[in-house]
């Protein structure tokens, strides 16, 4: 399987505050933040079908009917049972709105799947199969790194290393020392925003849509608090 590579790591140092004295003691405290560039691994993709029909058992057959035809479609695709799932399913009735109020107007039935992909070059291939078997609802495609955390540990290390350096500075120009460490807390991880792709008259193509799942940038910042001695 695909493992995400850690592509750049970017150390900055937030804005901080030192309380080089208070009712506790000296302390002072430090807050480093640091990020990572990764390429995405994992894709979500959310696909559907909506029926409608003069009744509600005729509105859910005609959607059961192809909903199978879309499972048969994951089947052939290869995507494992684990990473297929219901997200939504809702039957409503129709109404239609004139001089004379509303009325009533058949009834409406919406089934969407939810489908993890773990190899993001075969989205494009995944959403052609699935608009050929009958999917009309299909968008939000979200991009993500599995080992996102194990990823952030680097840049965890380098915030702390970074922290205690500027905190060594600031103590050395105020004539003290660093101490123990009061406390360590983690302000994140952060995610940058990630695209999300909507995908419109996807029946309509000829060819796979080109998809583009570009980088993520991962974020985590940590503060630290160390004692101060004279």
């Amino acid at each position: 399987m695909f493992r995400p590579t850690l592509l750049a790591a970017a150390l900055a140092l937030a804005p901080l505050t030192a309380a080089l004295a208070d009712e506790h003691g000296g302390r002072i405290a430090i807050t480093g933040t640091a990020s990572i560039n990764a390429k995405p691994d994992i894709a979500t993709v959310f696909a559907g079908v909506e029926s409608v029909g003069p009744t509600a058992r005729e509105a859910l057959t005609a959607n059961s009917r192809q909903m199978t035809a879309v499972y048969d479609a994951i089947a052939a695709l290869g995507i494992e049972e684990r990473d297929v799932g219901t997200s939504n399913f809702n039957i409503s009735q129709n109404w239609r709105h004139g001089q004379n109020g509303s009325q009533p107007d058949g009834y409406r039935v919406s089934n969407q799947v939810t489908l993890r992909l773990r190899d993001v070059s075969r989205v494009g291939a995944a959403l052609d199969a699935l608009t050929s078997a009958g999917v009309n609802q299909a968008g939000n495609i979200q991009f993500e790194v599995e080992d996102a955390d194990t990823l952030l540990d680097a840049a965890r290390r380098e915030a702390v290393q970074k922290a205690r350096e500027r905190a060594e500075l600031y103590a050395g120009a105020a004539g003290v020392e660093l101490g123990k460490v009061m406390s360590i807390n983690e302000g994140g991880p952060m995610r940058a925003p990630q695209p999300v792709f909507a995908v419109a008259e996807a029946r309509m193509a000829s060819a796979p849509p080109p998809i583009a799942p570009g980088e993520q940038e991962l974020q985590v910042s940590v503060t630290v608090t160390w004692e101060l001695v004279e």
